[in-house]
């Protein structure tokens, strides 16, 4: 039973040991969150302490309302763990709850890890500085508008394990409403996030008011940008030929929008290759190794009740014997064995020569 017990207590220990931690070490993975996150990503202030980082927010052109704007976040300065991972949150207030940006009437077209979250985690470089970058739709509606960047990251000497966080001060931001027909991209629009390795289909584009659009894409860190082909497929809908990607490739592409009163160069997006195998959540892979270790608990319970059933035999037999053998004698009787004694000492049956089996004569 204990031996039962041990284990089942080790399984337990190996399974609830990364789901407990405190600074999730590892990241939590990209994702929409609020700023506490329900506590999980330390908003509060007894799983956290302050980054000695500095954070900056910035645009860097007009902002017209249910347009395309690109979003800048630089984090420098940090002192992370040895993993150098940073997450870095984009928000529309600091209340705690309903802090995602589509709170607030901006909707994300793409983030910096090429999905929709508002939450990114990227390991940073020895220069101790990264920028990420947000691509949103603009709120419908003219006015001023916060945005704010939080980050949270280890720290190489965190013994108690805490998440370190600062705050960005808030970015205030004027949308102009739009001037009428205003070409860009359709808010029903998701640009897409990766494609398979080698998959040559076309980009598919959405966009309003617009009456032609030009696409240049290049790999990400060159400089030389090429034209692609470009159609039609019905109105404000395109087909744009990109080429394929392979392994780490990321494209980076500008799309230029156009009819007879304007010309809008779009915020740069980028498609990179998917080489994940397997899709699924935390949770269903902490449920997933929980199923895992009640096989290994059943298997290990199944073993251990085959092998101890002779063990249960031979007590039941000793036990017997003690019954026969009050004393201490050497050569024990058995009823269910007459004619022969059971030795003690060498664990085995020997010919009772008082009273051999079958009633026979033992030679002398």
């Amino acid at each position: 039973m204990k031996y039962k017990l041990s284990i089942i207590a080790i399984i337990f220990v190996l399974l609830s040991s990364t789901t407990f931690s405190v600074a999730n070490p590892g990241g939590n993975g990209d994702n929409n969150r609020d700023f506490t996150c329900g506590g999980s990503c330390h908003g509060d202030p007894s799983l956290s302490a302050n980054s000695d980082g500095t954070l900056t927010i910035e645009i860097q052109r007009n902002v017209y309302a249910s347009n395309a704007v690109a979003v800048h976040v630089t984090a420098s300065d940090m002192t992370l763990s040895n993993n150098r991972i940073v997450g870095i949150f984009l928000l529309g207030s600091l209340n705690g709850n309903s802090d995602h940006p589509n709170d607030h009437g901006w909707s994300i077209i793409q983030d910096p890890n090429g999905g929709i979250n508002n939450y990114v985690e990227t390991t940073v470089s020895s220069s101790n500085s990264v920028t990420l970058t947000w691509i949103l739709f603009a709120p419908n509606q003219g006015g001023n508008y916060n945005l704010y960047a939080q980050m949270n990251h280890g720290h190489i000497s965190n013994s108690n394990n805490l998440a370190y966080t600062g705050v960005s001060d808030p970015l205030i931001i004027d949308v102009q409403n739009a001037p009428e027909n205003l070409p860009g991209f359709s808010e029903f629009w998701i640009a897409p996030e990766y494609r398979s390795p080698g998959d040559s289909a076309n980009i598919i584009i959405m966009t309003k008011n617009t009456d032609s659009i030009q696409v240049k894409w290049k790999l990400e860190g060159e400089w030389f940008e090429n034209i692609a082909n470009v159609s039609l497929i019905e109105k404000d809908t395109w087909s744009v030929d990109i080429p394929p990607t392979f392994g780490d490739n990321v494209i980076q592409y500008s799309v230029i929008t156009s009819n007879g009163n304007y010309s809008i160069k779009q915020p740069l997006l980028t498609v990179g290759t998917s080489m994940v195998d397997f899709e699924g959540t935390l949770l269903g892979a902490r449920l997933q190794s929980l199923a895992y270790a009640t096989v290994i608990i059943g298997f290990i319970t199944t073993l251990q009740s085959h092998f101890s059933k002779p063990n249960i035999k031979i007590s039941q037999q000793k036990s017997n014997f003690s019954k026969i053998n009050d004393g201490n004698e050497r050569f024990v009787k058995h009823p269910d064995h007459p004619g022969w004694l059971w030795d003690n000492i060498e664990n085995t049956w020997v010919i009772d020569t008082d009273n051999p089996p079958n009633g026979g004569v033992v030679d002398g």
